[in-house]
């Protein structure tokens, strides 16, 4: 979420692939899920559940033809009068049909290979949510990626549901709400950012109530958590929930926070916000990674523990895929207490708060004096790519943390740092590895939220990279820095804004030798040799945050970008877009999506 939160305001490669195709389960008389994709297909958000973002099968793109790529068809189609809505999330390819859902104008499609609608899901009445005391309404966006099994697509949204449906008709095969009082530890701003995954047989899904948005208003106390949720997929049903942190509960007496935005009293906690990650899966110890946000709300201090953060905010988190007991917690930010009503620096401490985790913790083996270490590695909003033992948590590895004042240019940075700390900066989600490399993304937003509260607000975004690191994070292979963007908004003869930064916050995918990903100023779709980093092709696309799917010869985006409030046009430096196209782009002449043609799978 804290990627996000303005949003709506805004291995080993064989490994890879054995675990993105092992074969259907029985449990008793009930079939589990099963992902029976092709070593070429792009069945989830992070195209394997290890957390990779790399297709090892794909064969046809690669750095000597991608410079070739053009469009091949887009949907709606030019010309059309049909519209759809901003697409965010890494699109699923499987069998050359595109699976997809979108933030605004909330619908789910499947297209055909040819780019023509299979079906479409309108959720039931295109629902709306009113949280707490009326103050905000959500109509329930798909902000995440859907999971294609073999008989099933699962997906969730903003709203509170997660969706099982028919993978073939698209009907809908169940439906549950996480905030309905049957759910347990219900909240009434319960949703997910996060993407389905498969582990164990069972659809696991990650969300819990962004009450960020709404903390800093009168009457709104914070009293919910983030969670993972395992559940049977032909039914729905809650086999283990697993909740971050201690139960909320009302604080006596209440706690108070000064910072440079004033005085803030908390009467209930602590509140654990949620997990926006999608989460990762080792099969081999059946555990599940996933990284947490900011506390909300603080904890009860005492004498004997006065901290006011949980060990559980801004942390890197594995349980049990069995039943969701915890095995371990590695916070890597101690004392973040923080929402949206809030500064985002520290001057006293020279903390930068909401250093939260949403990249996905990817799983591979390193060397640690002279012994094979299997270890997870993961991106943080603080600018650090961590890497930890899998087994006990144990910071094993990690770059650089700038330390510096939240000031342009930065004062006394580290070469090697990957990226500067803040609320909309860091390493956001969608870091990627193909095993001999781990590419991370990266914002440069360093002044968002850490001046005084009625000005600091809309500073421009500085900068925006990819970076090439060696698996222990010890080398740098190379670094992509993105050019600053002369003008953006008004004529380009009065542009809006000036010399803005081009920040990469997409996921970056990676196929063949070549990484690709969108960047959210520019708008542009880019692909870089792995191994040199040198650009192979950029295409322009027109306002975008979705990261691309590589499947079969073809790289799928989405278009449209509500980041930050789109009806303001002092944030215009983030082109928008409220409604959305899918791009499908491939080489010139007859491919092997055209010969698997537009009919039944």
């Amino acid at each position: 979420m804290g990627a996000w939160g303005r949003l709506m305001r805004s291995s080993s490669l064989i490994l890879a692939a054995v675990l993105v195709t092992w074969p259907w389960e029985a449990k008793g008389s009930e079939a589990t899920a099963n992902v029976q994709a092709a070593p070429s297909d792009w069945p989830m958000y992070n195209c394997d559940v290890i957390g990779t973002r790399h297709n090892v099968g794909e064969r046809a793109l690669g750095k000597d033809t991608v410079a070739k790529l053009e469009e091949k068809w887009r949907f709606p189609a030019k010309g059309s009068w049909e519209f759809v809505g901003v697409i965010h999330a890494t699109p699923i390819v499987v069998n050359g049909y595109v699976y997809f859902g979108t933030g605004t104008l909330p619908r789910f499609y499947k297209l055909a290979p040819d780019g023509k609608v299979k079906w479409s899901y309108p959720k039931s009445g295109q629902l709306i949510r009113t949280v707490q005391n009326g103050d905000l309404a959500t109509t329930g966006g798909i902000m995440g990626s859907a999971l294609v099994t073999a008989d099933a697509v699962y997906f969730a949204d903003l709203g509170g549901f997660i969706y099982a449906l028919d993978r073939q008709t698209g009907e809908e095969k169940w439906k549950l709400d996480t905030r309905s009082p049957t759910f347990p530890d219900a909240h009434p701003f319960n949703g997910s950012f996060a993407s389905p995954i498969v582990a164990g047989g069972n659809i696991i899904v990650a969300g819990g109530a962004g009450e960020q948005w709404l903390a800093d208003r009168p009457g709104v106390r914070c009293s919910g958590r983030g969670f993972v949720v395992a559940l049977e997929p032909q039914t729905g049903r809650i086999v283990w929930k697993y909740d971050v942190g201690p139960k909320p509960q009302p604080l006596t007496p209440p706690v108070t926070i000064t910072d440079g935005w004033g005085t803030h009293v908390f009467h209930y906690g602590p509140a654990t916000s949620t997990v926006w990650c999608t989460p990762s899966y080792d099969a081999a110890t059946q555990t599940l990674f996933f990284g947490t946000d900011a506390d909300n709300a603080p904890r009860q201090p005492t004498q004997d523990d006065p901290r006011l953060a949980t060990r559980h905010s801004c942390a890197v988190i594995a349980i049990d895929a069995r039943t969701g007991g915890e095995k371990w917690v590695t916070q890597v930010n101690a004392d973040d207490v923080w929402h949206y009503g809030m500064a985002g620096y520290d001057p006293k401490t020279g903390r930068y708060k909401d250093q939260s985790i949403g990249d996905t913790p990817k799983l591979y083996t390193i060397d640690v004096d002279g012994k094979r270490v299997r270890a997870v590695g993961v991106g943080c909003k603080n600018g650090v790519y961590y890497v930890l033992d899998a087994a006990t948590g144990q910071i094993l590895r990690q770059t650089p943390q700038y330390t510096g004042g939240p000031t342009h240019p930065p004062v006394g940075l580290d070469r090697p740092t990957l990226a500067l700390p803040g609320l909309m900066g860091g390493l956001q989600t969608g870091c990627a590895t193909d095993g001999k490399a781990i590419f991370t993304n990266g914002v440069d937003f360093i002044r968002l939220g850490t001046g005084d509260k009625s000005e600091s607000r809309r500073p421009l975004p500085t900068g925006g990279r990819v970076v090439s690191i060696s698996l222990d994070t010890r080398t740098e292979n190379w670094r992509h820095e993105r050019p600053i963007v002369k003008g953006v908004g008004g004529t380009p003869a009065r542009p809006q804004f000036s010399d803005v930064g081009d920040p990469v916050a997409s996921g970056i995918s990676l196929a063949n030798g070549v990484a690709y990903f969108t960047t959210t100023v520019s708008n542009r779709l880019v692909a870089l040799d792995t191994v040199s980093g040198a650009v192979l092709k950029e295409v322009t696309l027109g306002p975008v945050w979705c990261g691309p799917s590589v499947s079969r010869g073809r790289v799928y985006v989405g278009s449209g970008n509500l980041l930050f409030a789109p009806q303001d046009p002092r944030e215009g430096y983030f082109p928008k877009g409220l409604t959305g196209i899918l791009y499908s782009f491939g080489l010139p002449g007859p491919d092997e999506v055209n010969r698997m043609g537009a009919g039944n799978e």
